[in-house]
């Protein structure tokens, strides 16, 4: 904590909570040589140090109470970026660790750069939590324009030590360093509704043309980058003609529909020009078609990267980030972005790279893209991918730290609000660093890559915790859940119904459309509606389009009980469930489910006679009830969800 001073400021909420809410603040007044400027940090910085029981004195006024806030808590990470891993653990257990000797670049994509790992150190981001049963002790950074905090979990000493990434940063006296909320509440809801009151803000109305639960078709988890405009205009043209998802629960209701063209159209990573050979009319011709039909058009673009072969960056050497030998930096692996070329490729296969952010005239070439994007091609949604690249630590030309530089590139991204025609815009932001980027994008993925697939079984060898997976991105959905509408309007990815190009069982199916539907704010699609199966499909578009209307309205959160097994419940204690996403059935008491969904609502344990009383009707999802000495209990398939409501 060196040349750190902290100011801490009681403040209660709306509702009566208490918040610790601590500022941080470099000083020299105990420098030897306050003279003398400082140096720019060369790693990350601890700001503060502070044991749990003395955190929850301070935050309650009184001391901890060891029955309660005893060594068996969970732990909620949240994670670096988008497929970094954000869910909880449990007291014995801790988040996998990637192989990584095999594929060292894969660690770009989910680690905070510059990471100094400890042995039995459990590391979180932005927002972590313990938990005691409903009590739940959270660290949420609330300062803006700061750098990105890490925090260091040690269960054996019972401290948290926190850190911000600041490498390169010269710091001034007084500057503000972090800020940071804690608190405790006593409930799921609590905690939520306490997320929204630090969050929540206005940035949320630039989405309101989109409609209150955006949805919308893309082109990436079927076609993937194997698209060419005769196919888009296939999906375009059949998108309102059979009883697809979108056209049920959209277009039949007047509501928007967005029309994505992802990875594909252009002619190479980094060269973000229309390949002719796949699009011969240009893509302003097509966005008017899309426009004509009703829909917003989308576009997928990765703007901080490149693959080192393109023409683009052969032209720009200068623009590339590089390390203090001047070799460029890898900022990831993609096996179709950087084959070996000779002598070319400059850090091993298929890794790609970055450009350095700290530049003004990189800073001037993302600007006339996004509005070439927008106002010349004509799209009105555009998912911004891969913008973790932009937070690596390099040798910038302008010196300084990344997080500085990246807050720069990002707003000049993201500034159109409004195309010249007047007609609004929106940005998906996806792979981006949770906390550098929520204040500008209000819209964006929370979790790993979905997949056709329950899973990725060399991937899941590595321990590969952003694997693209149906089984990850169910994690992810529900681990972040409640951010949904306070930090992010979360995009959980998308829901798949189709029998052709799809292994997922319809029970997964179900599953992944109704945490989708339940946890998150964004419905997606990637289904080909030119080739909608009317036997195969729209029986179960229907079933759960009939599920997300009867649900609609209610409030649901969810609670880790161990691991793959989530009991989720609503805000007015009507429906309670099960979400199993192991590879084996579960079953477990009724009561316990709806004594556990009660205390995550209420903050206290009910009454045997309030559960009793209630009689509970499965409505959604695989099970049965069996009947035992003890009492009822659930028996949930694999990989399966199943929701039921209480009826007095």
């Amino acid at each position: 904590m060196q040349n750190i001073s902290r100011i801490t400021k009681h403040q209660v909420t709306e509702a009566g909570l208490s918040l610790l809410r601590c500022e941080f603040f470099f000083t020299t007044k105990d420098s030897k040589t306050p003279a003398s400027p400082p140096a720019p940090d060369s790693s990350h910085r601890t700001i503060d140090s502070i044991s749990i029981n003395s955190l929850i004195e301070e935050i309650q006024g009184s001391p901890a109470d060891s029955s309660l806030f005893d060594d068996s808590y969970a732990f909620y990470r949240n994670g670096w970026e988008s497929w970094d891993a954000g869910w909880e653990t449990q007291a014995d257990e801790s988040c996998p660790k990637y192989i990584s000797f095999l594929i060292p670049a894969l660690k770009r994509y989910i680690e905070a750069p510059e990471t100094k790992y400890k042995r039995n150190i459990e590391y979180g981001q932005f927002i972590i939590w313990l938990r005691w049963n409903n009590l739940y002790l959270v660290a949420a950074s609330t300062g803006k324009g700061l750098p990105p905090l890490q925090y260091e979990l040690d269960r054996k000493n019972r401290t948290i030590t926190c850190n911000i990434y600041s490498t390169g940063k010269s710091w001034k006296n007084d500057e503000k360093t972090a800020e940071i909320c804690f608190f405790i509440t006593k409930s799921y809801f609590e905690l939520k509704d306490t997320i929204h009151f630090l969050y929540h803000d206005s940035r949320f109305e630039k989405l309101s043309f989109l409609g209150k639960t955006p949805g919308g078709w893309e082109s990436w988890y079927n076609h993937y980058n194997k698209i060419d405009e005769s196919l888009i205009l296939e999906d375009l043209n059949a998108l309102d003609t059979t009883d697809n998802l979108l056209k049920c629960m959209y277009l039949d209701r007047g509501q928007p529909v967005i029309f994505q063209i992802d990875d594909g159209w252009q002619q190479g990573t980094g060269q973000w020009e229309i390949n002719q050979a796949r699009f011969p009319q240009g893509l302003a011709e097509l966005t008017g078609k899309i426009r004509k039909k009703g829909y917003i058009p989308g576009l997928w673009i990765a703007p901080f990267i490149f693959d080192y072969r393109v023409p683009f960056i052969k032209e720009h050497p200068d623009w590339i980030l590089r390390d203090r030998k001047g070799k460029p930096i890898p900022a990831g692996f993609n096996a179709p972005w950087g084959a070996v070329i000779g002598k070319e490729q400059p850090a091993g296969p298929c890794n790609y790279f970055v450009l350095d952010l700290s530049r003004d005239d990189v800073l001037q070439y993302l600007d006339q893209l996004v509005d070439k994007t927008i106002n010349t091609w004509g799209f009105r949604y555009l998912k911004l991918d891969f913008l973790f690249a932009g937070m690596i630590y390099g040798c910038f030309k302008n010196g300084g730290a990344a997080y500085q530089w990246y807050d720069r590139a990002i707003k000049v991204l993201t500034k159109r609000t409004e195309a010249n025609d007047g007609e609004k815009v929106a940005y998906l932001g996806c792979g981006m660093p949770f906390e550098s980027s929520y204040l500008d994008f209000p819209l964006s993925r929370i979790g790993a890559d979905t997949k056709e697939d329950w899973d990725y079984p060399l991937l899941k060898a590595l321990r590969y915790n952003g694997r693209p997976s149906a089984y990850v991105n169910m994690k992810d959905t529900l681990g972040h859940a409640f951010w949904n509408d306070a930090v992010y309007k979360n995009d959980p990815d998308v829901v798949f119904f189709r029998k052709e190009n799809c292994s997922l069982t319809d029970n997964e199916k179900e599953l992944i459309a109704l945490v989708n539907g339940l946890f998150a704010g964004q419905i997606m699609h990637a289904d080909d509606p030119a080739h909608f199966d009317q036997q195969a499909e729209a029986p179960l578009t229907q079933k759960k389009l009939s599920l997300y209307d009867k649900l609609a309205g209610a409030s649901f959160g969810n609670v880790r009980i161990e691991p793959d097994i989530y009991i989720i419940f609503s805000k007015d204690n009507k429906y309670t469930g099960i979400i199993n996403l192991s590879d084996r059935e579960y079953s477990l008491e009724e009561e316990k489910v709806q004594a556990t969904a009660y205390l995550q609502t209420y903050g206290k344990n009910p009454e045997s006679a309030e559960i009793k009383k209630k009689k509970y009707t499965r409505i959604a999802g695989q099970g049965k009830t069996v009947h035992t000495d003890t009492g009822p209990k659930l028996v949930i398939p694999a990989h399966s969800i199943y929701i039921e409501e209480g009826i007095i």
